[in-house]
């Protein structure tokens, strides 16, 4: 078995080693290419001072040079720190830093050259550069990605790294606040991986498509329990999910057999791509995570694929997944709709602001502990001392619990249901309003295609409510009419005092609404029209 996950691609070279291991615009590289294009890249970082433990950023777009990257970094014993490769530059900066990186892999965008040469001279702990080409004339620490080729081999580097050293260090790029970096080790990704492989049954004849930026969570499932399959990971560019209809039809050509994401994406292939024209037939999963699917969205897919197999997936970037459920028939669809039990590497309690435990039926916060969390917030003790409580376990030893900050409610069943982010939570003038509960007031508005609530300070010691929509674009309705037939809905306190129509709402690199950008967005906004 697998203790690593460079382990995971030498075990797939080794079961299957001419299956393709990634596609990306139509290319691809076997299991045994991308090994041994992976060890070139080790024996570079090696030859520039790597150590067992140092960190490696990968600053890539989407293409079959992440895979490589990744698992050179793993092969050279390195921990991985992967980059949103469209995030700016001080962000960028801030990530570098806190993580010590030394060594970046990259290949800047046509005419961001400069983004590099600014990270350079902002970290100096940056000693080296590689994948850019020798003709950038850029920082003198930089090395061509051909290097990398003419050491392909075979043969790993053999550097000793076990089970409880670092993997990645993911950072959020949440909708609020600062982001958070994420260690997980190579034992906590291996666990995910394991269980979602097994989970879905992932065989060698299947076909992943990895939508998310692979610097998220929803990758580690991409590309890592892909591997543990020997399978395939199909990597979507910004280029083709573009057109809901080409990323459609892509689907088709590839014949994708099971796709993870946020429910957004799934709900813009629903309206625009033409489903009803493509033959999804080797689509056996869809697996979905990170928001609310609307109702009358999930209901209208799930009719539309009815071979096709749905799973509500929790956790985040801390747990990975923690619970699981297999929706049944569409007319079965409970509703709302859970969060599931516990994955079978992992243990639920769910707990009162006194971190008591509750009765089934009543509310609380999820607390998780399993093979799956991560070991904690990179070089930050006091979040790692909040986040990971420690509470009495087998032996009257002492467990860490991870404190999801959901709360949630046991059902008679035993599944468990979202009952909202404790952030998310709010009181306008002394009345406690659930944001959730707005948005789906919003939703069961016939034109609106999508919602989102967030609050902004009133200036008398409250909040202020505000929504903003996508509807449909035939509709021809105005946010005046749109508040009218909202009122009956909700109670006068929990109604939006602004509500925006828009084309489209910002998204994170996760497919995740920004919040942050939708409230910049809000200022001098007329409340109706």
């Amino acid at each position: 078995m697998a203790v690593t996950l460079h382990r995971l691609a030498l075990d797939a070279a080794m079961a299957r080693p001419q299956g393709a291991a990634v596609r990306c615009d139509g290319e691809g590289l076997s299991w045994s290419e991308l090994v041994r294009r992976s060890h070139g890249v080790a024996r570079v970082l090696l030859d520039h001072g790597l150590t067992r433990g140092d960190r490696v950023a990968v600053l890539l777009p989407k293409s079959l040079d992440v895979a490589t990257a990744f698992y050179g970094v793993f092969a050279a014993g390195g921990a991985l720190v992967p980059i949103d490769p469209k995030a700016p530059l001080e962000p960028v900066i801030r990530i570098l830093r806190a993580t010590g990186v030394q060594q970046l892999i990259t290949a800047p965008a046509p005419g961001r050259e400069s983004f590099v040469n600014a990270l350079a001279e902002a970290c100096p702990d940056l000693k080296h550069v590689f994948g850019l080409e020798s003709d950038d004339h850029l920082s003198p620490v930089a090395t061509p990605w051909s290097a990398a080729e003419a050491l392909a081999t075979e043969t790993p580097p053999g550097v000793p790294i076990g089970g409880l050293d670092t993997s990645y260090i993911q950072h959020t790029s949440g909708s609020t606040g600062e982001p958070k970096l994420i260690r997980h080790t190579h034992a906590s990704a291996l666990a995910f991986a394991e269980w979602a492989a097994d989970e879905y049954a992932l065989t060698a004849d299947d076909c992943l498509s990895n939508h998310s930026s692979h610097h998220t969570c929803f990758a580690t499932f991409d590309y890592y329990a892909a591997a543990r399959a020997a399978a395939t990971t199909v990597v979507l560019t910004p280029a083709a999910m573009l057109m809901p209809a080409s990323l459609a039809a892509l689907i088709e050509d590839e014949g994708s057999s099971v796709w993870y994401s946020v429910p957004t994406a799934l709900i813009q292939l629903l309206l625009r791509g033409g489903l009803e024209e493509r033959d999804w037939h080797r689509l056996r999963w869809v697996l979905f995570a990170g928001e609310t699917f609307p109702e009358k969205h999930l209901h209208a897919l799930m009719r539309l694929l009815p071979d096709t197999r749905f799973s509500h997936v929790y956790g985040s970037t801390e747990v990975n997944v923690c619970t699981y459920f297999h929706l049944p028939g569409v007319d079965e669809v409970p509703s709302p709709l859970p969060i599931g039990r516990p994955c079978s590497n992992a243990r639920a309690l769910v707990v009162d602001d006194q971190g008591k435990l509750v009765t089934p039926g009543s509310t609380g916060e999820l607390l998780i502990h399993g093979a799956t969390v991560m070991s904690g917030y990179w070089d930050d003790p006091e979040r790692n001392r909040v986040a990971l409580a420690h509470r009495p376990g087998p032996g009257d030893l002492s467990e860490p619990w991870y404190g999801t900050g959901d709360r949630v409610v046991e059902l008679e069943d035993g599944n468990l249901a979202f009952g909202g982010r404790a952030d998310l939570q709010v009181k306008v003038r002394g009345h406690r309003v659930e944001l959730e509960e707005i948005e789906h007031a919003l939703m069961t508005l016939g034109p609106v295609l999508e919602a989102v609530t967030f609050t902004v300070p009133d200036g008398e010691a409250s909040v202020a409510l505000k929504a903003a929509v996508v509807v449909d674009p035939g509709a021809g309705v105005t946010r005046k009419a749109l508040l009218s037939d909202l009122r009956p809905h909700l109670p006068s306190y929990a109604m939006p005092s602004e509500l925006k129509l828009m084309d489209a709402l910002p998204r994170t690199p996760t497919g995740k609404v920004d919040r942050a950008q939708l409230a910049a967005s809000f200022e001098g906004l007329p409340p109706g029209d």
